[in-house]
């Protein structure tokens, strides 16, 4: 959505976003209207092509989606709370996984809107990965796990994480899907190297827990 508007400088119609998406327009309604509430979208009235007189709802990106891209988000969260944002973050997960993929991202945004903690704002841009990992197959998810194994270091299995799903998802569910979260992905990655290594480690262990997880509920 914030990529359209960028790119064209012209409020959104649902229906062209459906058609982006791969959704019925009642679904991409749904989403712009959950969005709208969250203060990431404003919503404004246009004249409806070939029909004089009639008006259509559109929306445009508020400030806050804009900041939710550029803001400078702190680093600074010690043992304690690294743990316990790890928890709390596989709980929404599980919670998560249980809704359908448009209204587990509205849930996933809306937490990585308000996060103002560099390491949080990282935890849960991998959470909005792993809820699109989830609509993928099995033989994806087994794919992503033995890549996030084998890669070395601590910085690199985060980053590959990313990539290889949001890799995936454009190549299930078209380019479309893929244009909001490129732009989280390219912040996450330049998120990732300020952190701590305590931080890092954290967002690992997340990880590898995460993708069990998965793999469990898989098999199950």
């Amino acid at each position: 959505m914030l990529d359209m508007y960028r790119r064209t400088k012209l409020p959104v119609h649902y229906e062209t976003l459906a058609q982006r998406l791969g959704v019925s327009k009642w679904t991409a309604y749904d989403v712009l209207r959950a969005l709208e509430e969250q203060g990431l979208l404003a919503r404004d009235y246009a004249v409806s092509r070939g029909e004089p007189g009639r008006s259509q709802i559109v929306f445009v990106p508020t400030p806050a989606a804009e900041a939710l891209f550029t803001q400078a988000r702190s680093s600074a969260l010690d043992d304690e709370e690294l743990a316990a944002l790890k928890e709390e973050a596989l709980a929404a997960l599980a919670e998560w996984r249980a809704l359908n993929p448009a209204q587990a991202t509205q849930r996933v945004m809306a937490v990585i809107a308000e996060a103002d903690v560099q390491v949080k704002f990282c935890t849960y841009i991998m959470a909005l990965f792993l809820v699109h990992l989830g609509s993928l197959s099995d033989a994806a998810v087994g794919v992503v796990r033995r890549l996030v194994r084998e890669t070395p270091g601590v910085e690199m299995p985060l980053t590959v994480f990313v990539g290889i799903v949001l890799g995936m998802a454009i190549e299930a569910m078209g380019f479309g899907v893929g244009e909001e979260l490129i732009g989280l992905l390219g912040r996450f990655v330049r998120s990732v190297m300020d952190l701590t290594e305590p931080e890092k480690a954290m967002l690992v262990s997340f990880l590898n827990e995460a993708l069990a997880e998965e793999t469990a509920s898989a098999q199950g």
